[in-house]
């Protein structure tokens, strides 16, 4: 009977050590090899970029890039989901090639010190694949501009878009380019040098909850139709702009608004009475 005992309980740790051993190999990515395409376009990303801290050197010495610093990978198919290197004090080249991961569903390179920027042509470098991203943060990095955004068209499932500090003075359309995006939730431009307002008719920005265009330099009239823009606005900050404008009525067209900024500009009027009340009692402005 004490033999028995012993083979049974023999028996109980090693099916425990073969169930931990394998949920180890599913939930850990140093298990996972990766998709040798992803891992190709992620070291033509790293050529250009200046890591004086090695923050990512482990890219130069580690084969399998799902156990590279910043990469997420998918834990049956070895394919990049997520790519996270913000905060990492990179510079140099900030290569958008890193769109053409097919499976790539998140993005951050924010707060880095990238200066010169890459963005491959979408019809010769095939990033159409990139529908799959949901969240794009590039902010923060204080020596980029870009003379246009027709690079994001293909991102059709982008919820939310980060460009904040990104100098985008050139780009004339910058919110016709935005409105090829039909899931955009949260949109963030602070301080990219805007100077227009182009016409809004026709645009699709109806799902957007959250709009922040603070620190700009729209120094004129809001377009017409502006509040109409999306009925589930949540947040909208326009401060820091010096607009010349009527406070308009059809803010209360916003009916879902809970944080609105429209500080240091030129506006003249009050906020209507209306918004006071429900379903505005629980605004927080700053005029």
């Amino acid at each position: 009977m004490t033999i028995l005992t012993s083979q049974m309980s023999l028996l109980l740790v090693l099916l425990l050590c073969i169930t931990t051993f394998h949920k180890s190999m599913c939930t850990n990515n140093t298990f996972v090899q990766c998709n040798e395409k992803d891992r190709e376009t992620l070291l033509t990303f790293k050529q250009g970029v200046n890591d004086s801290f090695g923050r990512i050197s482990m890219w130069s010495i580690e084969k399998n890039c799902c156990a590279w610093g910043g990469v997420h990978c998918d834990n049956m198919t070895g394919r990049v989901t997520k790519l996270d290197l913000s905060y990492n004090q990179l510079e140099g080249e900030m290569n958008l090639c890193i769109l053409k991961l097919e499976f790539l569903s998140y993005f951050d390179l924010s707060r880095n010190d990238f200066d010169v920027l890459s963005i491959p042509s979408i019809q010769n470098n095939n990033i159409t694949h990139s529908s799959n991203l949901l969240y794009l943060d590039l902010s923060l990095n204080g020596g980029l501009h870009m003379d246009n955004l027709d690079w994001l068209s293909p991102l059709s499932s982008l919820k939310y878009l980060n460009l904040n500090w990104i100098d985008l003075h050139k780009e004339t359309n910058w919110i016709q380019a935005e409105s090829t995006l039909p899931s955009l939730l949260d949109l963030r431009l602070s301080d990219c040098k805007l100077n227009n307002f182009p016409s809004i008719e026709y645009l699709n920005l109806s799902s957007l909850v959250t709009l922040d265009l603070s620190w700009n330099n729209f120094s004129h009239h809001l377009p017409n139709g502006f509040f109409n823009l999306s009925k589930y606005l949540n947040y909208l900050d326009l401060s820091k702009n010096n607009i010349l404008d009527e406070i308009p009525s059809s803010l209360l067209n916003l009916q879902n608004l809970r944080i609105l900024d429209l500080s240091n500009n030129q506006l003249q009027g009050s906020i209507p009475d209306k918004i006071c009340n429900t379903p505005f009692s629980r605004l927080k402005n700053f005029i």
